[in-house]
């Protein structure tokens, strides 16, 4: 190879071009990788200042929904309300007008099923069975239940076989849905003080939306189309959150009698884990209410 000295003009002007191009292609990739760096640095920022938004909005929204509130007429002291009817709740307990989340004692969780909760007892023969219901409405099995479980349930209720509450909880909660768990909770809560004798079709249609939105829940106005769909005006109720502090406090009711999932189902006081696997509900809950 020629040295320098000994180039031609013409091998000296192609040196110089080769080397400016390859001082071009360095300052190309140069310029390539520092783009690449400012394009990542903008989508990491955008995904912390995401985060940050959401947490912001999480914290405030929990902050906002008091610990205390009141209680719905047809409520109890375990969260709860009660059916008699497919039309029709049974009278909340008497004097109860606010309840405070804080108020419930919440031992450390064991992870083993509870031998019984509160309010769960046998009734004696001659009187409706009770069936107490805890669930939430963002959970894939409450969904399951109600839509294998409802027509039946219905059926005895009509009947006057049975009374079934139900304790809607807020157990899966999460900033990505809003919260959907004790808004929709609310929301039925709410129906069952302004219209009551529409809160067991409300709740069927809560849970029958399941299969539509997939664990994403719905919206406030989704919530309140609903319930009008029905003739039930909840809108104001919806958007005072009237009720999310009773939602809170059944959750923690809840937590305090050792509920750890939903759904969780007790017959005349027997809890439904407890049943062979592989027998049905409507077949278990028959047995147990003819033997009582």
């Amino acid at each position: 190879m020629a040295t320098s000295k000994n180039q031609t003009k013409a091998e000296r002007q192609q040196t110089a071009r080769e080397k400016a191009r390859q001082m071009q292609e360095e300052q190309r990739r140069q310029e390539k990788r520092r783009s690449l760096m400012v394009r990542w640095g903008v989508v990491i920022g955008v995904v912390v200042v995401i985060a940050v938004v959401i947490g912001v909005i999480f914290m405030n929204s929990s902050r906002s929904i008091p610990d205390a509130g009141p209680a719905p007429s047809a409520g109890n002291d375990q969260g709860g309300i009660t059916l008699t009817s497919t039309s029709e709740l049974a009278p909340g307990d008497e004097g109860l007008e606010e309840v405070d989340a804080t108020t419930v004692e919440i031992p450390e969780a064991t992870g083993e099923q509870p031998e019984t909760v509160p309010g769960a007892e046998a009734r004696p023969a001659g009187e409706p069975a009770q069936i107490i219901v805890y669930a939430d409405a963002n959970c894939v099995h409450c969904a399951s239940f109600e839509t294998e479980n409802a027509e039946q349930l219905n059926q005895w209720l009509d009947a006057g076989e049975v009374t079934v509450e139900y304790r809607m909880l807020d157990f899966l909660d999460n900033p990505a849905t809003g919260n959907y768990s004790s808004r929709a909770a609310n929301a039925a809560t709410c129906v069952a003080e302004n219209s009551p004798e529409n809160y067991n079709s409300f709740l069927s249609e809560v849970f029958g939306s399941y299969t539509g939105h997939g664990g994403q829940g719905l919206s406030d106005d989704e919530l309140k189309d609903m319930a009008s769909g029905l003739g039930a005006d909840i809108d104001s109720c919806v958007d005072g959150n009237t009720y999310r502090p009773y939602v809170k406090y059944s959750g923690a009711q809840a937590r305090a009698a050792g509920v750890a999932g939903t759904p969780s189902v007790w017959v005349q006081g027997e809890n439904w884990a407890t049943a062979e696997q592989g027998q049905s509900f409507t077949d278990w809950a028959q047995g147990i209410m003819d033997a009582s």
